[in-house]
């Protein structure tokens, strides 16, 4: 086709914008050496250790696995979002960070809400031990190696093809091959002494239905912003059913779109959603 050159090229084009934009971010993020060893490292397919990196805005070592976690790190050189609470009385300090994986958002999180509690909650044992080494040192985060479910319960862990999207299923009490316990957004609140949650961000791979499904979900109304992808991928109906759970309780939310992101922000709070491109307050 006459067309094809000329389409080939803007794609190209664009794929080099784009790559370029990415490799600034970076630079901002990690320093000129840190981004390019972050571009070199994570395309490694043959790391059998944990690497790590310096993230000069956030003042810390970050640990990760190459290629296995280019998910993950994409995260700190791609737009992201920001619940602004900077023009509010009332400032985000409980957070819930389910499915927090190796601690990516969780330390996104601290480095906008410095004073805010962060419970950071991943189920798989590999991704759960990178989290601790990632938060380690802050007096304030609390990962746990739990599942998010409706109630406690006895979960295991289904691997997946990356370290992204394994799923949980729930086992018989009786069982002995269960790989973790779970926990409830109620029994989360109870354990932390926390009346309402300022941010939940769920990230767990259809257990939202779970979550959602729950026989009572008076912890619905306590939640001031959630923060969700579409999960009906993994579990079909899922996006449906927490806009039903959510019309029940008689809660208000204003919707936002940001990426592959839902973000619900209750109506009574003044809070923005903002993008975030480099790491800047």
């Amino acid at each position: 086709s006459v067309y094809r050159e000329p389409v080939a090229m803007l794609k190209l084009t664009l794929r080099g914008v784009g790559f370029l934009q990415r490799l600034i971010v970076g630079f901002s993020n990690f320093g000129f050496w840190g981004a390019i060893k972050l571009f070199i490292v994570y395309r490694s397919r043959s790391l059998q250790e944990p690497t790590s990196i310096y993230i000069r805005k956030l003042r810390r070592t970050f640990y990760f696995r190459g290629a296995a976690d280019r998910g993950v790190m994409s995260h700190f050189y791609k737009e992201g979002y920001r619940i602004k609470d900077d023009q509010s009385s009332a400032k985000i300090r409980f957070i819930v960070d389910a499915g927090a994986n190796i601690g990516d958002e969780t330390l996104r999180f601290r480095f906008f809400y410095p004073d805010a509690r962060i419970i950071a909650i991943e189920a798989e044992a590999n991704n759960y031990r990178l989290l601790q080494k990632n938060v380690q040192g802050d007096s304030n985060c609390f990962p746990l190696n739990r599942g998010l479910w409706s109630r406690v319960c006895r979960l295991k862990v289904i691997p997946g093809t990356v370290n992204e999207n394994f799923r949980v299923i729930e086992v018989d009490e009786t069982a002995k091959d269960h790989d973790i316990l779970a926990t409830s957004v109620a029994q989360i609140m109870r354990e932390y002494s926390a009346p309402e949650i300022d941010i939940l961000k769920l990230d767990i791979e259809g257990a939202e239905r779970q979550v959602f499904n729950a026989a009572t979900n008076s912890w619905l109304t306590k939640v001031k912003v959630f923060i969700f992808e579409c999960p009906d991928h993994d579990a079909p109906g899922t996006t449906m059913l927490i806009f039903e759970k959510l019309l029940q309780a008689g809660a208000k939310f204003n919707c936002y779109l940001h990426g592959e992101n839902v973000i619900l922000i209750r109506q009574d709070v003044d809070w923005k959603v903002a993008s975030d491109l480099f790491l800047e307050k």
